[in-house]
Protein backbone atom coordinates (compact mmCIF):
# COMPACT_ATOMS: atom_id res chain seq x y z
CA UNK A 1 0.00 0.00 0.00
CA UNK A 2 1.15 3.34 -1.28
CA UNK A 3 1.49 6.47 0.73
CA UNK A 4 0.34 9.66 -0.25
CA UNK A 5 2.48 12.34 0.57
CA UNK A 6 2.81 15.87 0.38
CA UNK A 7 5.78 18.48 0.77
CA UNK A 8 5.72 21.77 2.53
CA UNK A 9 8.77 23.41 0.87
CA UNK A 10 9.14 21.47 -2.17
CA UNK A 11 11.06 24.18 -3.80
CA UNK A 12 13.57 24.40 -0.78
CA UNK A 13 16.92 22.49 -0.54
CA UNK A 14 15.65 19.62 1.41
CA UNK A 15 12.08 20.01 -0.58
CA UNK A 16 13.70 18.93 -3.85
CA UNK A 17 15.76 16.07 -2.54
CA UNK A 18 12.62 14.56 -0.99
CA UNK A 19 10.93 14.80 -3.83
CA UNK A 20 13.96 13.67 -5.97
CA UNK A 21 14.32 10.32 -3.43
CA UNK A 22 10.18 9.90 -3.45
CA UNK A 23 10.24 9.29 -7.31
CA UNK A 24 12.60 6.32 -6.50
CA UNK A 25 10.39 4.95 -4.02
CA UNK A 26 7.63 2.24 -4.84
CA UNK A 27 6.22 3.04 -1.25
CA UNK A 28 4.95 6.79 -1.49
CA UNK A 29 3.59 8.57 -4.22
CA UNK A 30 4.21 12.61 -4.06
CA UNK A 31 0.58 14.48 -4.44
CA UNK A 32 1.89 17.90 -4.48
CA UNK A 33 4.08 20.66 -2.08
CA UNK A 34 3.15 23.93 -0.41
CA UNK A 35 4.83 26.66 -1.35
CA UNK A 36 5.14 30.21 -2.12
CA UNK A 37 3.45 31.38 -5.54
CA UNK A 38 3.52 34.99 -5.96
CA UNK A 39 -0.21 35.54 -5.75
CA UNK A 40 -1.03 32.47 -7.44
CA UNK A 41 -3.64 30.05 -6.12
CA UNK A 42 -2.21 27.20 -7.38
CA UNK A 43 0.07 25.62 -10.04
CA UNK A 44 1.98 22.55 -11.47
CA UNK A 45 5.66 22.14 -11.07
CA UNK A 46 6.73 19.25 -13.33
CA UNK A 47 3.54 18.01 -13.00
CA UNK A 48 3.33 18.19 -9.19
CA UNK A 49 0.63 20.15 -7.61
CA UNK A 50 1.58 23.26 -5.88
CA UNK A 51 -0.41 25.38 -3.64
CA UNK A 52 0.63 28.21 -1.23
CA UNK A 53 -2.15 26.88 1.45
CA UNK A 54 -1.29 24.06 2.84
CA UNK A 55 -5.18 23.51 3.74
CA UNK A 56 -6.12 22.82 -0.25
CA UNK A 57 -3.49 19.87 -0.25
CA UNK A 58 -3.95 18.19 3.07
CA UNK A 59 -7.88 16.60 2.01
CA UNK A 60 -5.28 14.63 -0.89
CA UNK A 61 -2.87 13.26 1.26
CA UNK A 62 -2.07 10.38 3.74
CA UNK A 63 1.13 12.93 5.64
CA UNK A 64 2.36 16.01 5.04
CA UNK A 65 6.59 16.66 5.33
CA UNK A 66 7.34 20.00 6.39
CA UNK A 67 10.97 21.63 6.13
CA UNK A 68 10.10 25.38 5.82
CA UNK A 69 9.86 27.89 8.68
CA UNK A 70 8.91 28.00 12.24
CA UNK A 71 6.27 29.56 11.16
CA UNK A 72 5.49 27.71 8.28
CA UNK A 73 5.62 24.58 10.61
CA UNK A 74 2.93 25.85 12.69
CA UNK A 75 0.75 26.75 9.45
CA UNK A 76 1.37 22.88 8.76
CA UNK A 77 0.38 21.59 11.62
CA UNK A 78 -2.98 23.86 12.16
CA UNK A 79 -4.00 22.71 8.75
CA UNK A 80 -3.25 18.71 9.48
CA UNK A 81 -4.74 18.69 12.54
CA UNK A 82 -8.21 20.26 10.55
CA UNK A 83 -8.00 18.32 8.19
CA UNK A 84 -6.96 14.27 10.17
CA UNK A 85 -3.84 14.09 8.54
CA UNK A 86 -0.20 13.36 10.19
CA UNK A 87 2.27 15.86 10.04
CA UNK A 88 6.23 14.36 10.06
CA UNK A 89 8.40 18.10 10.37
CA UNK A 90 11.83 18.71 10.54
CA UNK A 91 11.73 22.34 10.45
CA UNK A 92 13.87 23.80 12.93
CA UNK A 93 14.30 26.91 15.22
CA UNK A 94 11.08 26.91 16.98
CA UNK A 95 10.49 28.66 19.67
CA UNK A 96 8.38 27.55 22.75
CA UNK A 97 5.36 29.01 21.19
CA UNK A 98 5.52 27.41 18.13
CA UNK A 99 6.61 24.16 19.48
CA UNK A 100 3.45 24.28 22.11
CA UNK A 101 1.79 24.73 18.37
CA UNK A 102 2.77 21.62 17.49
CA UNK A 103 2.00 20.10 20.01
CA UNK A 104 -1.77 21.30 19.91
CA UNK A 105 -1.95 19.47 16.55
CA UNK A 106 -0.84 16.32 17.93
CA UNK A 107 -3.92 16.09 20.61
CA UNK A 108 -5.68 15.55 16.98
CA UNK A 109 -3.07 13.74 14.71
CA UNK A 110 -0.16 12.06 14.66
CA UNK A 111 2.87 14.41 14.47
CA UNK A 112 6.80 13.80 13.84
CA UNK A 113 8.68 16.40 14.87
CA UNK A 114 13.16 15.21 14.82
CA UNK A 115 15.90 18.66 14.67
CA UNK A 116 17.39 16.12 12.55
CA UNK A 117 15.90 13.18 10.63
CA UNK A 118 19.27 11.17 9.79
CA UNK A 119 19.15 7.88 11.25
CA UNK A 120 22.67 8.03 12.02
CA UNK A 121 22.28 11.22 13.82
CA UNK A 122 19.50 9.95 16.03
CA UNK A 123 21.21 6.54 16.52
CA UNK A 124 24.09 8.54 17.68
CA UNK A 125 21.84 10.44 20.27
CA UNK A 126 20.48 7.04 21.53
CA UNK A 127 23.78 5.71 23.01
CA UNK A 128 25.12 9.41 24.11
CA UNK A 129 23.58 9.45 27.84
CA UNK A 130 25.25 5.86 28.40
CA UNK A 131 28.67 7.42 27.06
CA UNK A 132 27.73 10.79 29.02
CA UNK A 133 27.34 8.93 32.37
CA UNK A 134 30.60 6.41 31.98
CA UNK A 135 32.91 9.91 31.59
CA UNK A 136 31.51 11.71 34.21
CA UNK A 137 33.19 14.78 34.78
CA UNK A 138 34.79 15.13 31.23
CA UNK A 139 35.13 18.44 29.70
CA UNK A 140 31.79 18.40 26.73
CA UNK A 141 32.30 20.91 23.64
CA UNK A 142 29.43 21.00 20.35
CA UNK A 143 30.79 21.54 17.24
CA UNK A 144 28.73 22.46 14.54
CA UNK A 145 29.54 22.66 10.90
CA UNK A 146 26.79 24.09 8.00
CA UNK A 147 26.30 25.66 5.30
CA UNK A 148 26.48 29.39 4.90
CA UNK A 149 22.70 29.69 3.75
CA UNK A 150 21.42 28.15 7.14
CA UNK A 151 19.64 30.71 9.36
CA UNK A 152 19.30 29.50 12.67
CA UNK A 153 22.71 28.84 14.94
CA UNK A 154 23.33 26.86 16.72
CA UNK A 155 21.74 23.77 14.81
CA UNK A 156 18.57 22.26 16.20
CA UNK A 157 20.60 19.28 16.08
CA UNK A 158 23.57 20.36 18.23
CA UNK A 159 21.00 21.86 21.06
CA UNK A 160 19.54 18.22 20.86
CA UNK A 161 22.73 17.17 21.27
CA UNK A 162 23.02 19.23 24.36
CA UNK A 163 19.88 18.69 25.69
CA UNK A 164 20.62 14.75 25.93
CA UNK A 165 24.30 15.05 27.54
CA UNK A 166 22.07 17.17 30.20
CA UNK A 167 19.36 15.13 30.60
CA UNK A 168 22.05 11.91 30.81
CA UNK A 169 22.43 12.91 34.38
CA UNK A 170 19.42 14.10 35.33
CA UNK A 171 20.20 17.93 34.76
CA UNK A 172 18.44 20.56 33.07
CA UNK A 173 20.33 22.22 29.81
CA UNK A 174 19.57 26.02 31.33
CA UNK A 175 22.35 27.94 32.06
CA UNK A 176 24.73 25.21 31.00
CA UNK A 177 25.65 26.42 27.71
CA UNK A 178 28.00 28.44 25.98
CA UNK A 179 28.22 29.95 22.92
CA UNK A 180 31.71 30.31 21.56
CA UNK A 181 34.26 31.78 23.83
CA UNK A 182 35.73 35.17 24.05
CA UNK A 183 37.77 37.15 26.75
CA UNK A 184 39.47 35.78 29.82
CA UNK A 185 37.53 33.26 31.67
CA UNK A 186 37.65 29.75 32.31
CA UNK A 187 35.31 27.54 31.24
CA UNK A 188 33.25 25.84 34.54
CA UNK A 189 33.35 22.10 34.99
CA UNK A 190 29.22 21.86 34.22
CA UNK A 191 29.58 24.12 31.31
CA UNK A 192 28.86 22.58 27.51
CA UNK A 193 30.61 24.99 24.96
CA UNK A 194 28.16 25.09 21.72
CA UNK A 195 30.38 26.21 18.60
CA UNK A 196 28.74 27.26 15.03
CA UNK A 197 30.45 27.00 11.62
CA UNK A 198 28.48 28.92 8.66
CA UNK A 199 30.66 27.98 5.63
CA UNK A 200 30.52 27.23 1.49
CA UNK A 201 28.16 24.32 1.03
CA UNK A 202 28.22 21.96 3.99
CA UNK A 203 25.11 19.93 4.32
CA UNK A 204 25.67 19.21 8.29
CA UNK A 205 28.52 18.19 10.37
CA UNK A 206 28.76 17.48 14.20
CA UNK A 207 31.76 16.95 16.51
CA UNK A 208 30.97 15.81 20.54
CA UNK A 209 33.86 16.29 22.24
CA UNK A 210 34.12 14.51 25.85
CA UNK A 211 37.98 15.55 27.37
CA UNK A 212 39.99 15.05 30.13
CA UNK A 213 43.26 15.91 31.45
CA UNK A 214 44.30 12.21 30.08
CA UNK A 215 42.41 11.74 26.80
CA UNK A 216 39.85 13.18 24.66
CA UNK A 217 37.13 11.34 22.49
CA UNK A 218 35.32 12.28 19.56
CA UNK A 219 32.08 11.68 17.95
CA UNK A 220 31.45 12.86 14.87
CA UNK A 221 28.57 12.66 11.98
CA UNK A 222 29.04 13.80 8.31
CA UNK A 223 26.16 13.75 5.95
CA UNK A 224 27.59 14.05 2.54
CA UNK A 225 24.26 15.00 1.10
CA UNK A 226 20.73 15.95 2.00
CA UNK A 227 19.88 12.44 1.05
CA UNK A 228 20.39 11.00 4.61
CA UNK A 229 17.81 13.74 5.79
CA UNK A 230 15.65 12.63 3.16
CA UNK A 231 15.82 9.14 3.46
CA UNK A 232 14.80 9.43 7.53
CA UNK A 233 11.97 11.69 6.55
CA UNK A 234 10.39 9.35 4.29
CA UNK A 235 11.23 6.39 6.44
CA UNK A 236 8.82 8.62 8.82
CA UNK A 237 5.85 9.69 6.87
CA UNK A 238 5.56 5.71 5.85
CA UNK A 239 5.46 4.57 10.09
CA UNK A 240 3.43 7.70 11.06
CA UNK A 241 0.47 7.47 8.10
CA UNK A 242 -1.90 5.16 10.27
CA UNK A 243 -0.95 5.58 13.46
CA UNK A 244 -3.12 7.34 16.13
CA UNK A 245 -2.70 10.73 17.69
CA UNK A 246 0.33 11.36 19.55
CA UNK A 247 3.65 13.22 19.50
CA UNK A 248 6.21 11.57 18.21
CA UNK A 249 10.25 11.37 17.91
CA UNK A 250 12.58 9.41 16.35
CA UNK A 251 12.98 7.20 19.69
CA UNK A 252 9.47 6.85 20.26
CA UNK A 253 8.65 6.05 16.78
CA UNK A 254 8.64 2.42 16.03
CA UNK A 255 10.64 1.13 13.70
CA UNK A 256 12.32 4.27 12.76
CA UNK A 257 15.78 3.19 14.52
Amino acid sequence: MTTRIGIAGLRGRMGREIATLAASDPDVVLVGGVGRLNGAVSTDVDGIKLVSDPAELVPDLDVLIDFTSPQGAVAQATACAAGGIPLVSGTTGLDAGQMAALRTAAERVAVFHATNMSPGVNATLAILPALVRALSGYDVEIVENHHRHKVDAPSGTALTFARAIAGATGEDLAGRVRHGREGASRRTAEEIGIHAVRAGGNPGEHTIILGSDGEEIRLSHRAFSRAAYAQGALRAAKLIANLPPGWYEPATLPGFL
